[in-house]
This record gives structure tokens, sequence and C-alpha cells, in this order.
């Protein structure tokens, strides 16, 4: 279930639907759901040579912060932060 969180780690951004197609191709063998580091590796070592998931644009990440800039001062607050991300 964290396999999304640890691909995204590495600086690669799929969906929900490719991350499902990485958990395919990788052996899940445990009853658990764990997946071994050996099955792991070359999957993600393949993914990240052929840089198949690319970074999501700094336009993208810029306009989502201008829109948690509510009062369009050009920075966000620790305390909206926090906000933002818990509510």
């Amino acid at each position: 279930r964290e396999i999304g969180c640890i691909v995204r780690s590495l600086g690669c951004f799929p969906t929900e639907a490719e991350v499902q197609e990485l958990l395919e191709k990788i052996e899940v063998e445990e009853p658990g759901g764990f997946v071994h580091l050996e099955h792991f590796l070359p999957v993600m070592t393949k993914v990240l040579l052929d840089r198949r998931f690319r970074p999501i644009p700094e336009d993208v990440i810029l306009h989502a912060f201008e829109a948690l800039d509510e009062n369009k001062c050009g920075y966000i607050t620790k305390d909206d932060l926090v906000k933002h991300l818990t509510q």
C-alpha cells in the first residue's frame, strides 16, 4: 500500500492506475502485500532509467501554491500551510 509513496519520494509521479501497473510487474508473494526489495529494485531501476514518470512541471506546482496564497502576498505562512494540509 506504500509503493506509490515510495515511488513518488524517488521523484516519479505516477497516477494510481500506473502504480497498480507497477505492482503487477512486481511479484507480491507475501499475504500482507509486502514487496521484497529484490523484486522491487529491478522494476524501479527500469522506471528510473527509462524516465517513465516525469516530475510535476514547475508551473503546475507554482499554480497550486498561488491557489493557497489567499492574501496574494507571494508566500504561504507555516500556519496556513498546516491548515491547508490538515483540513
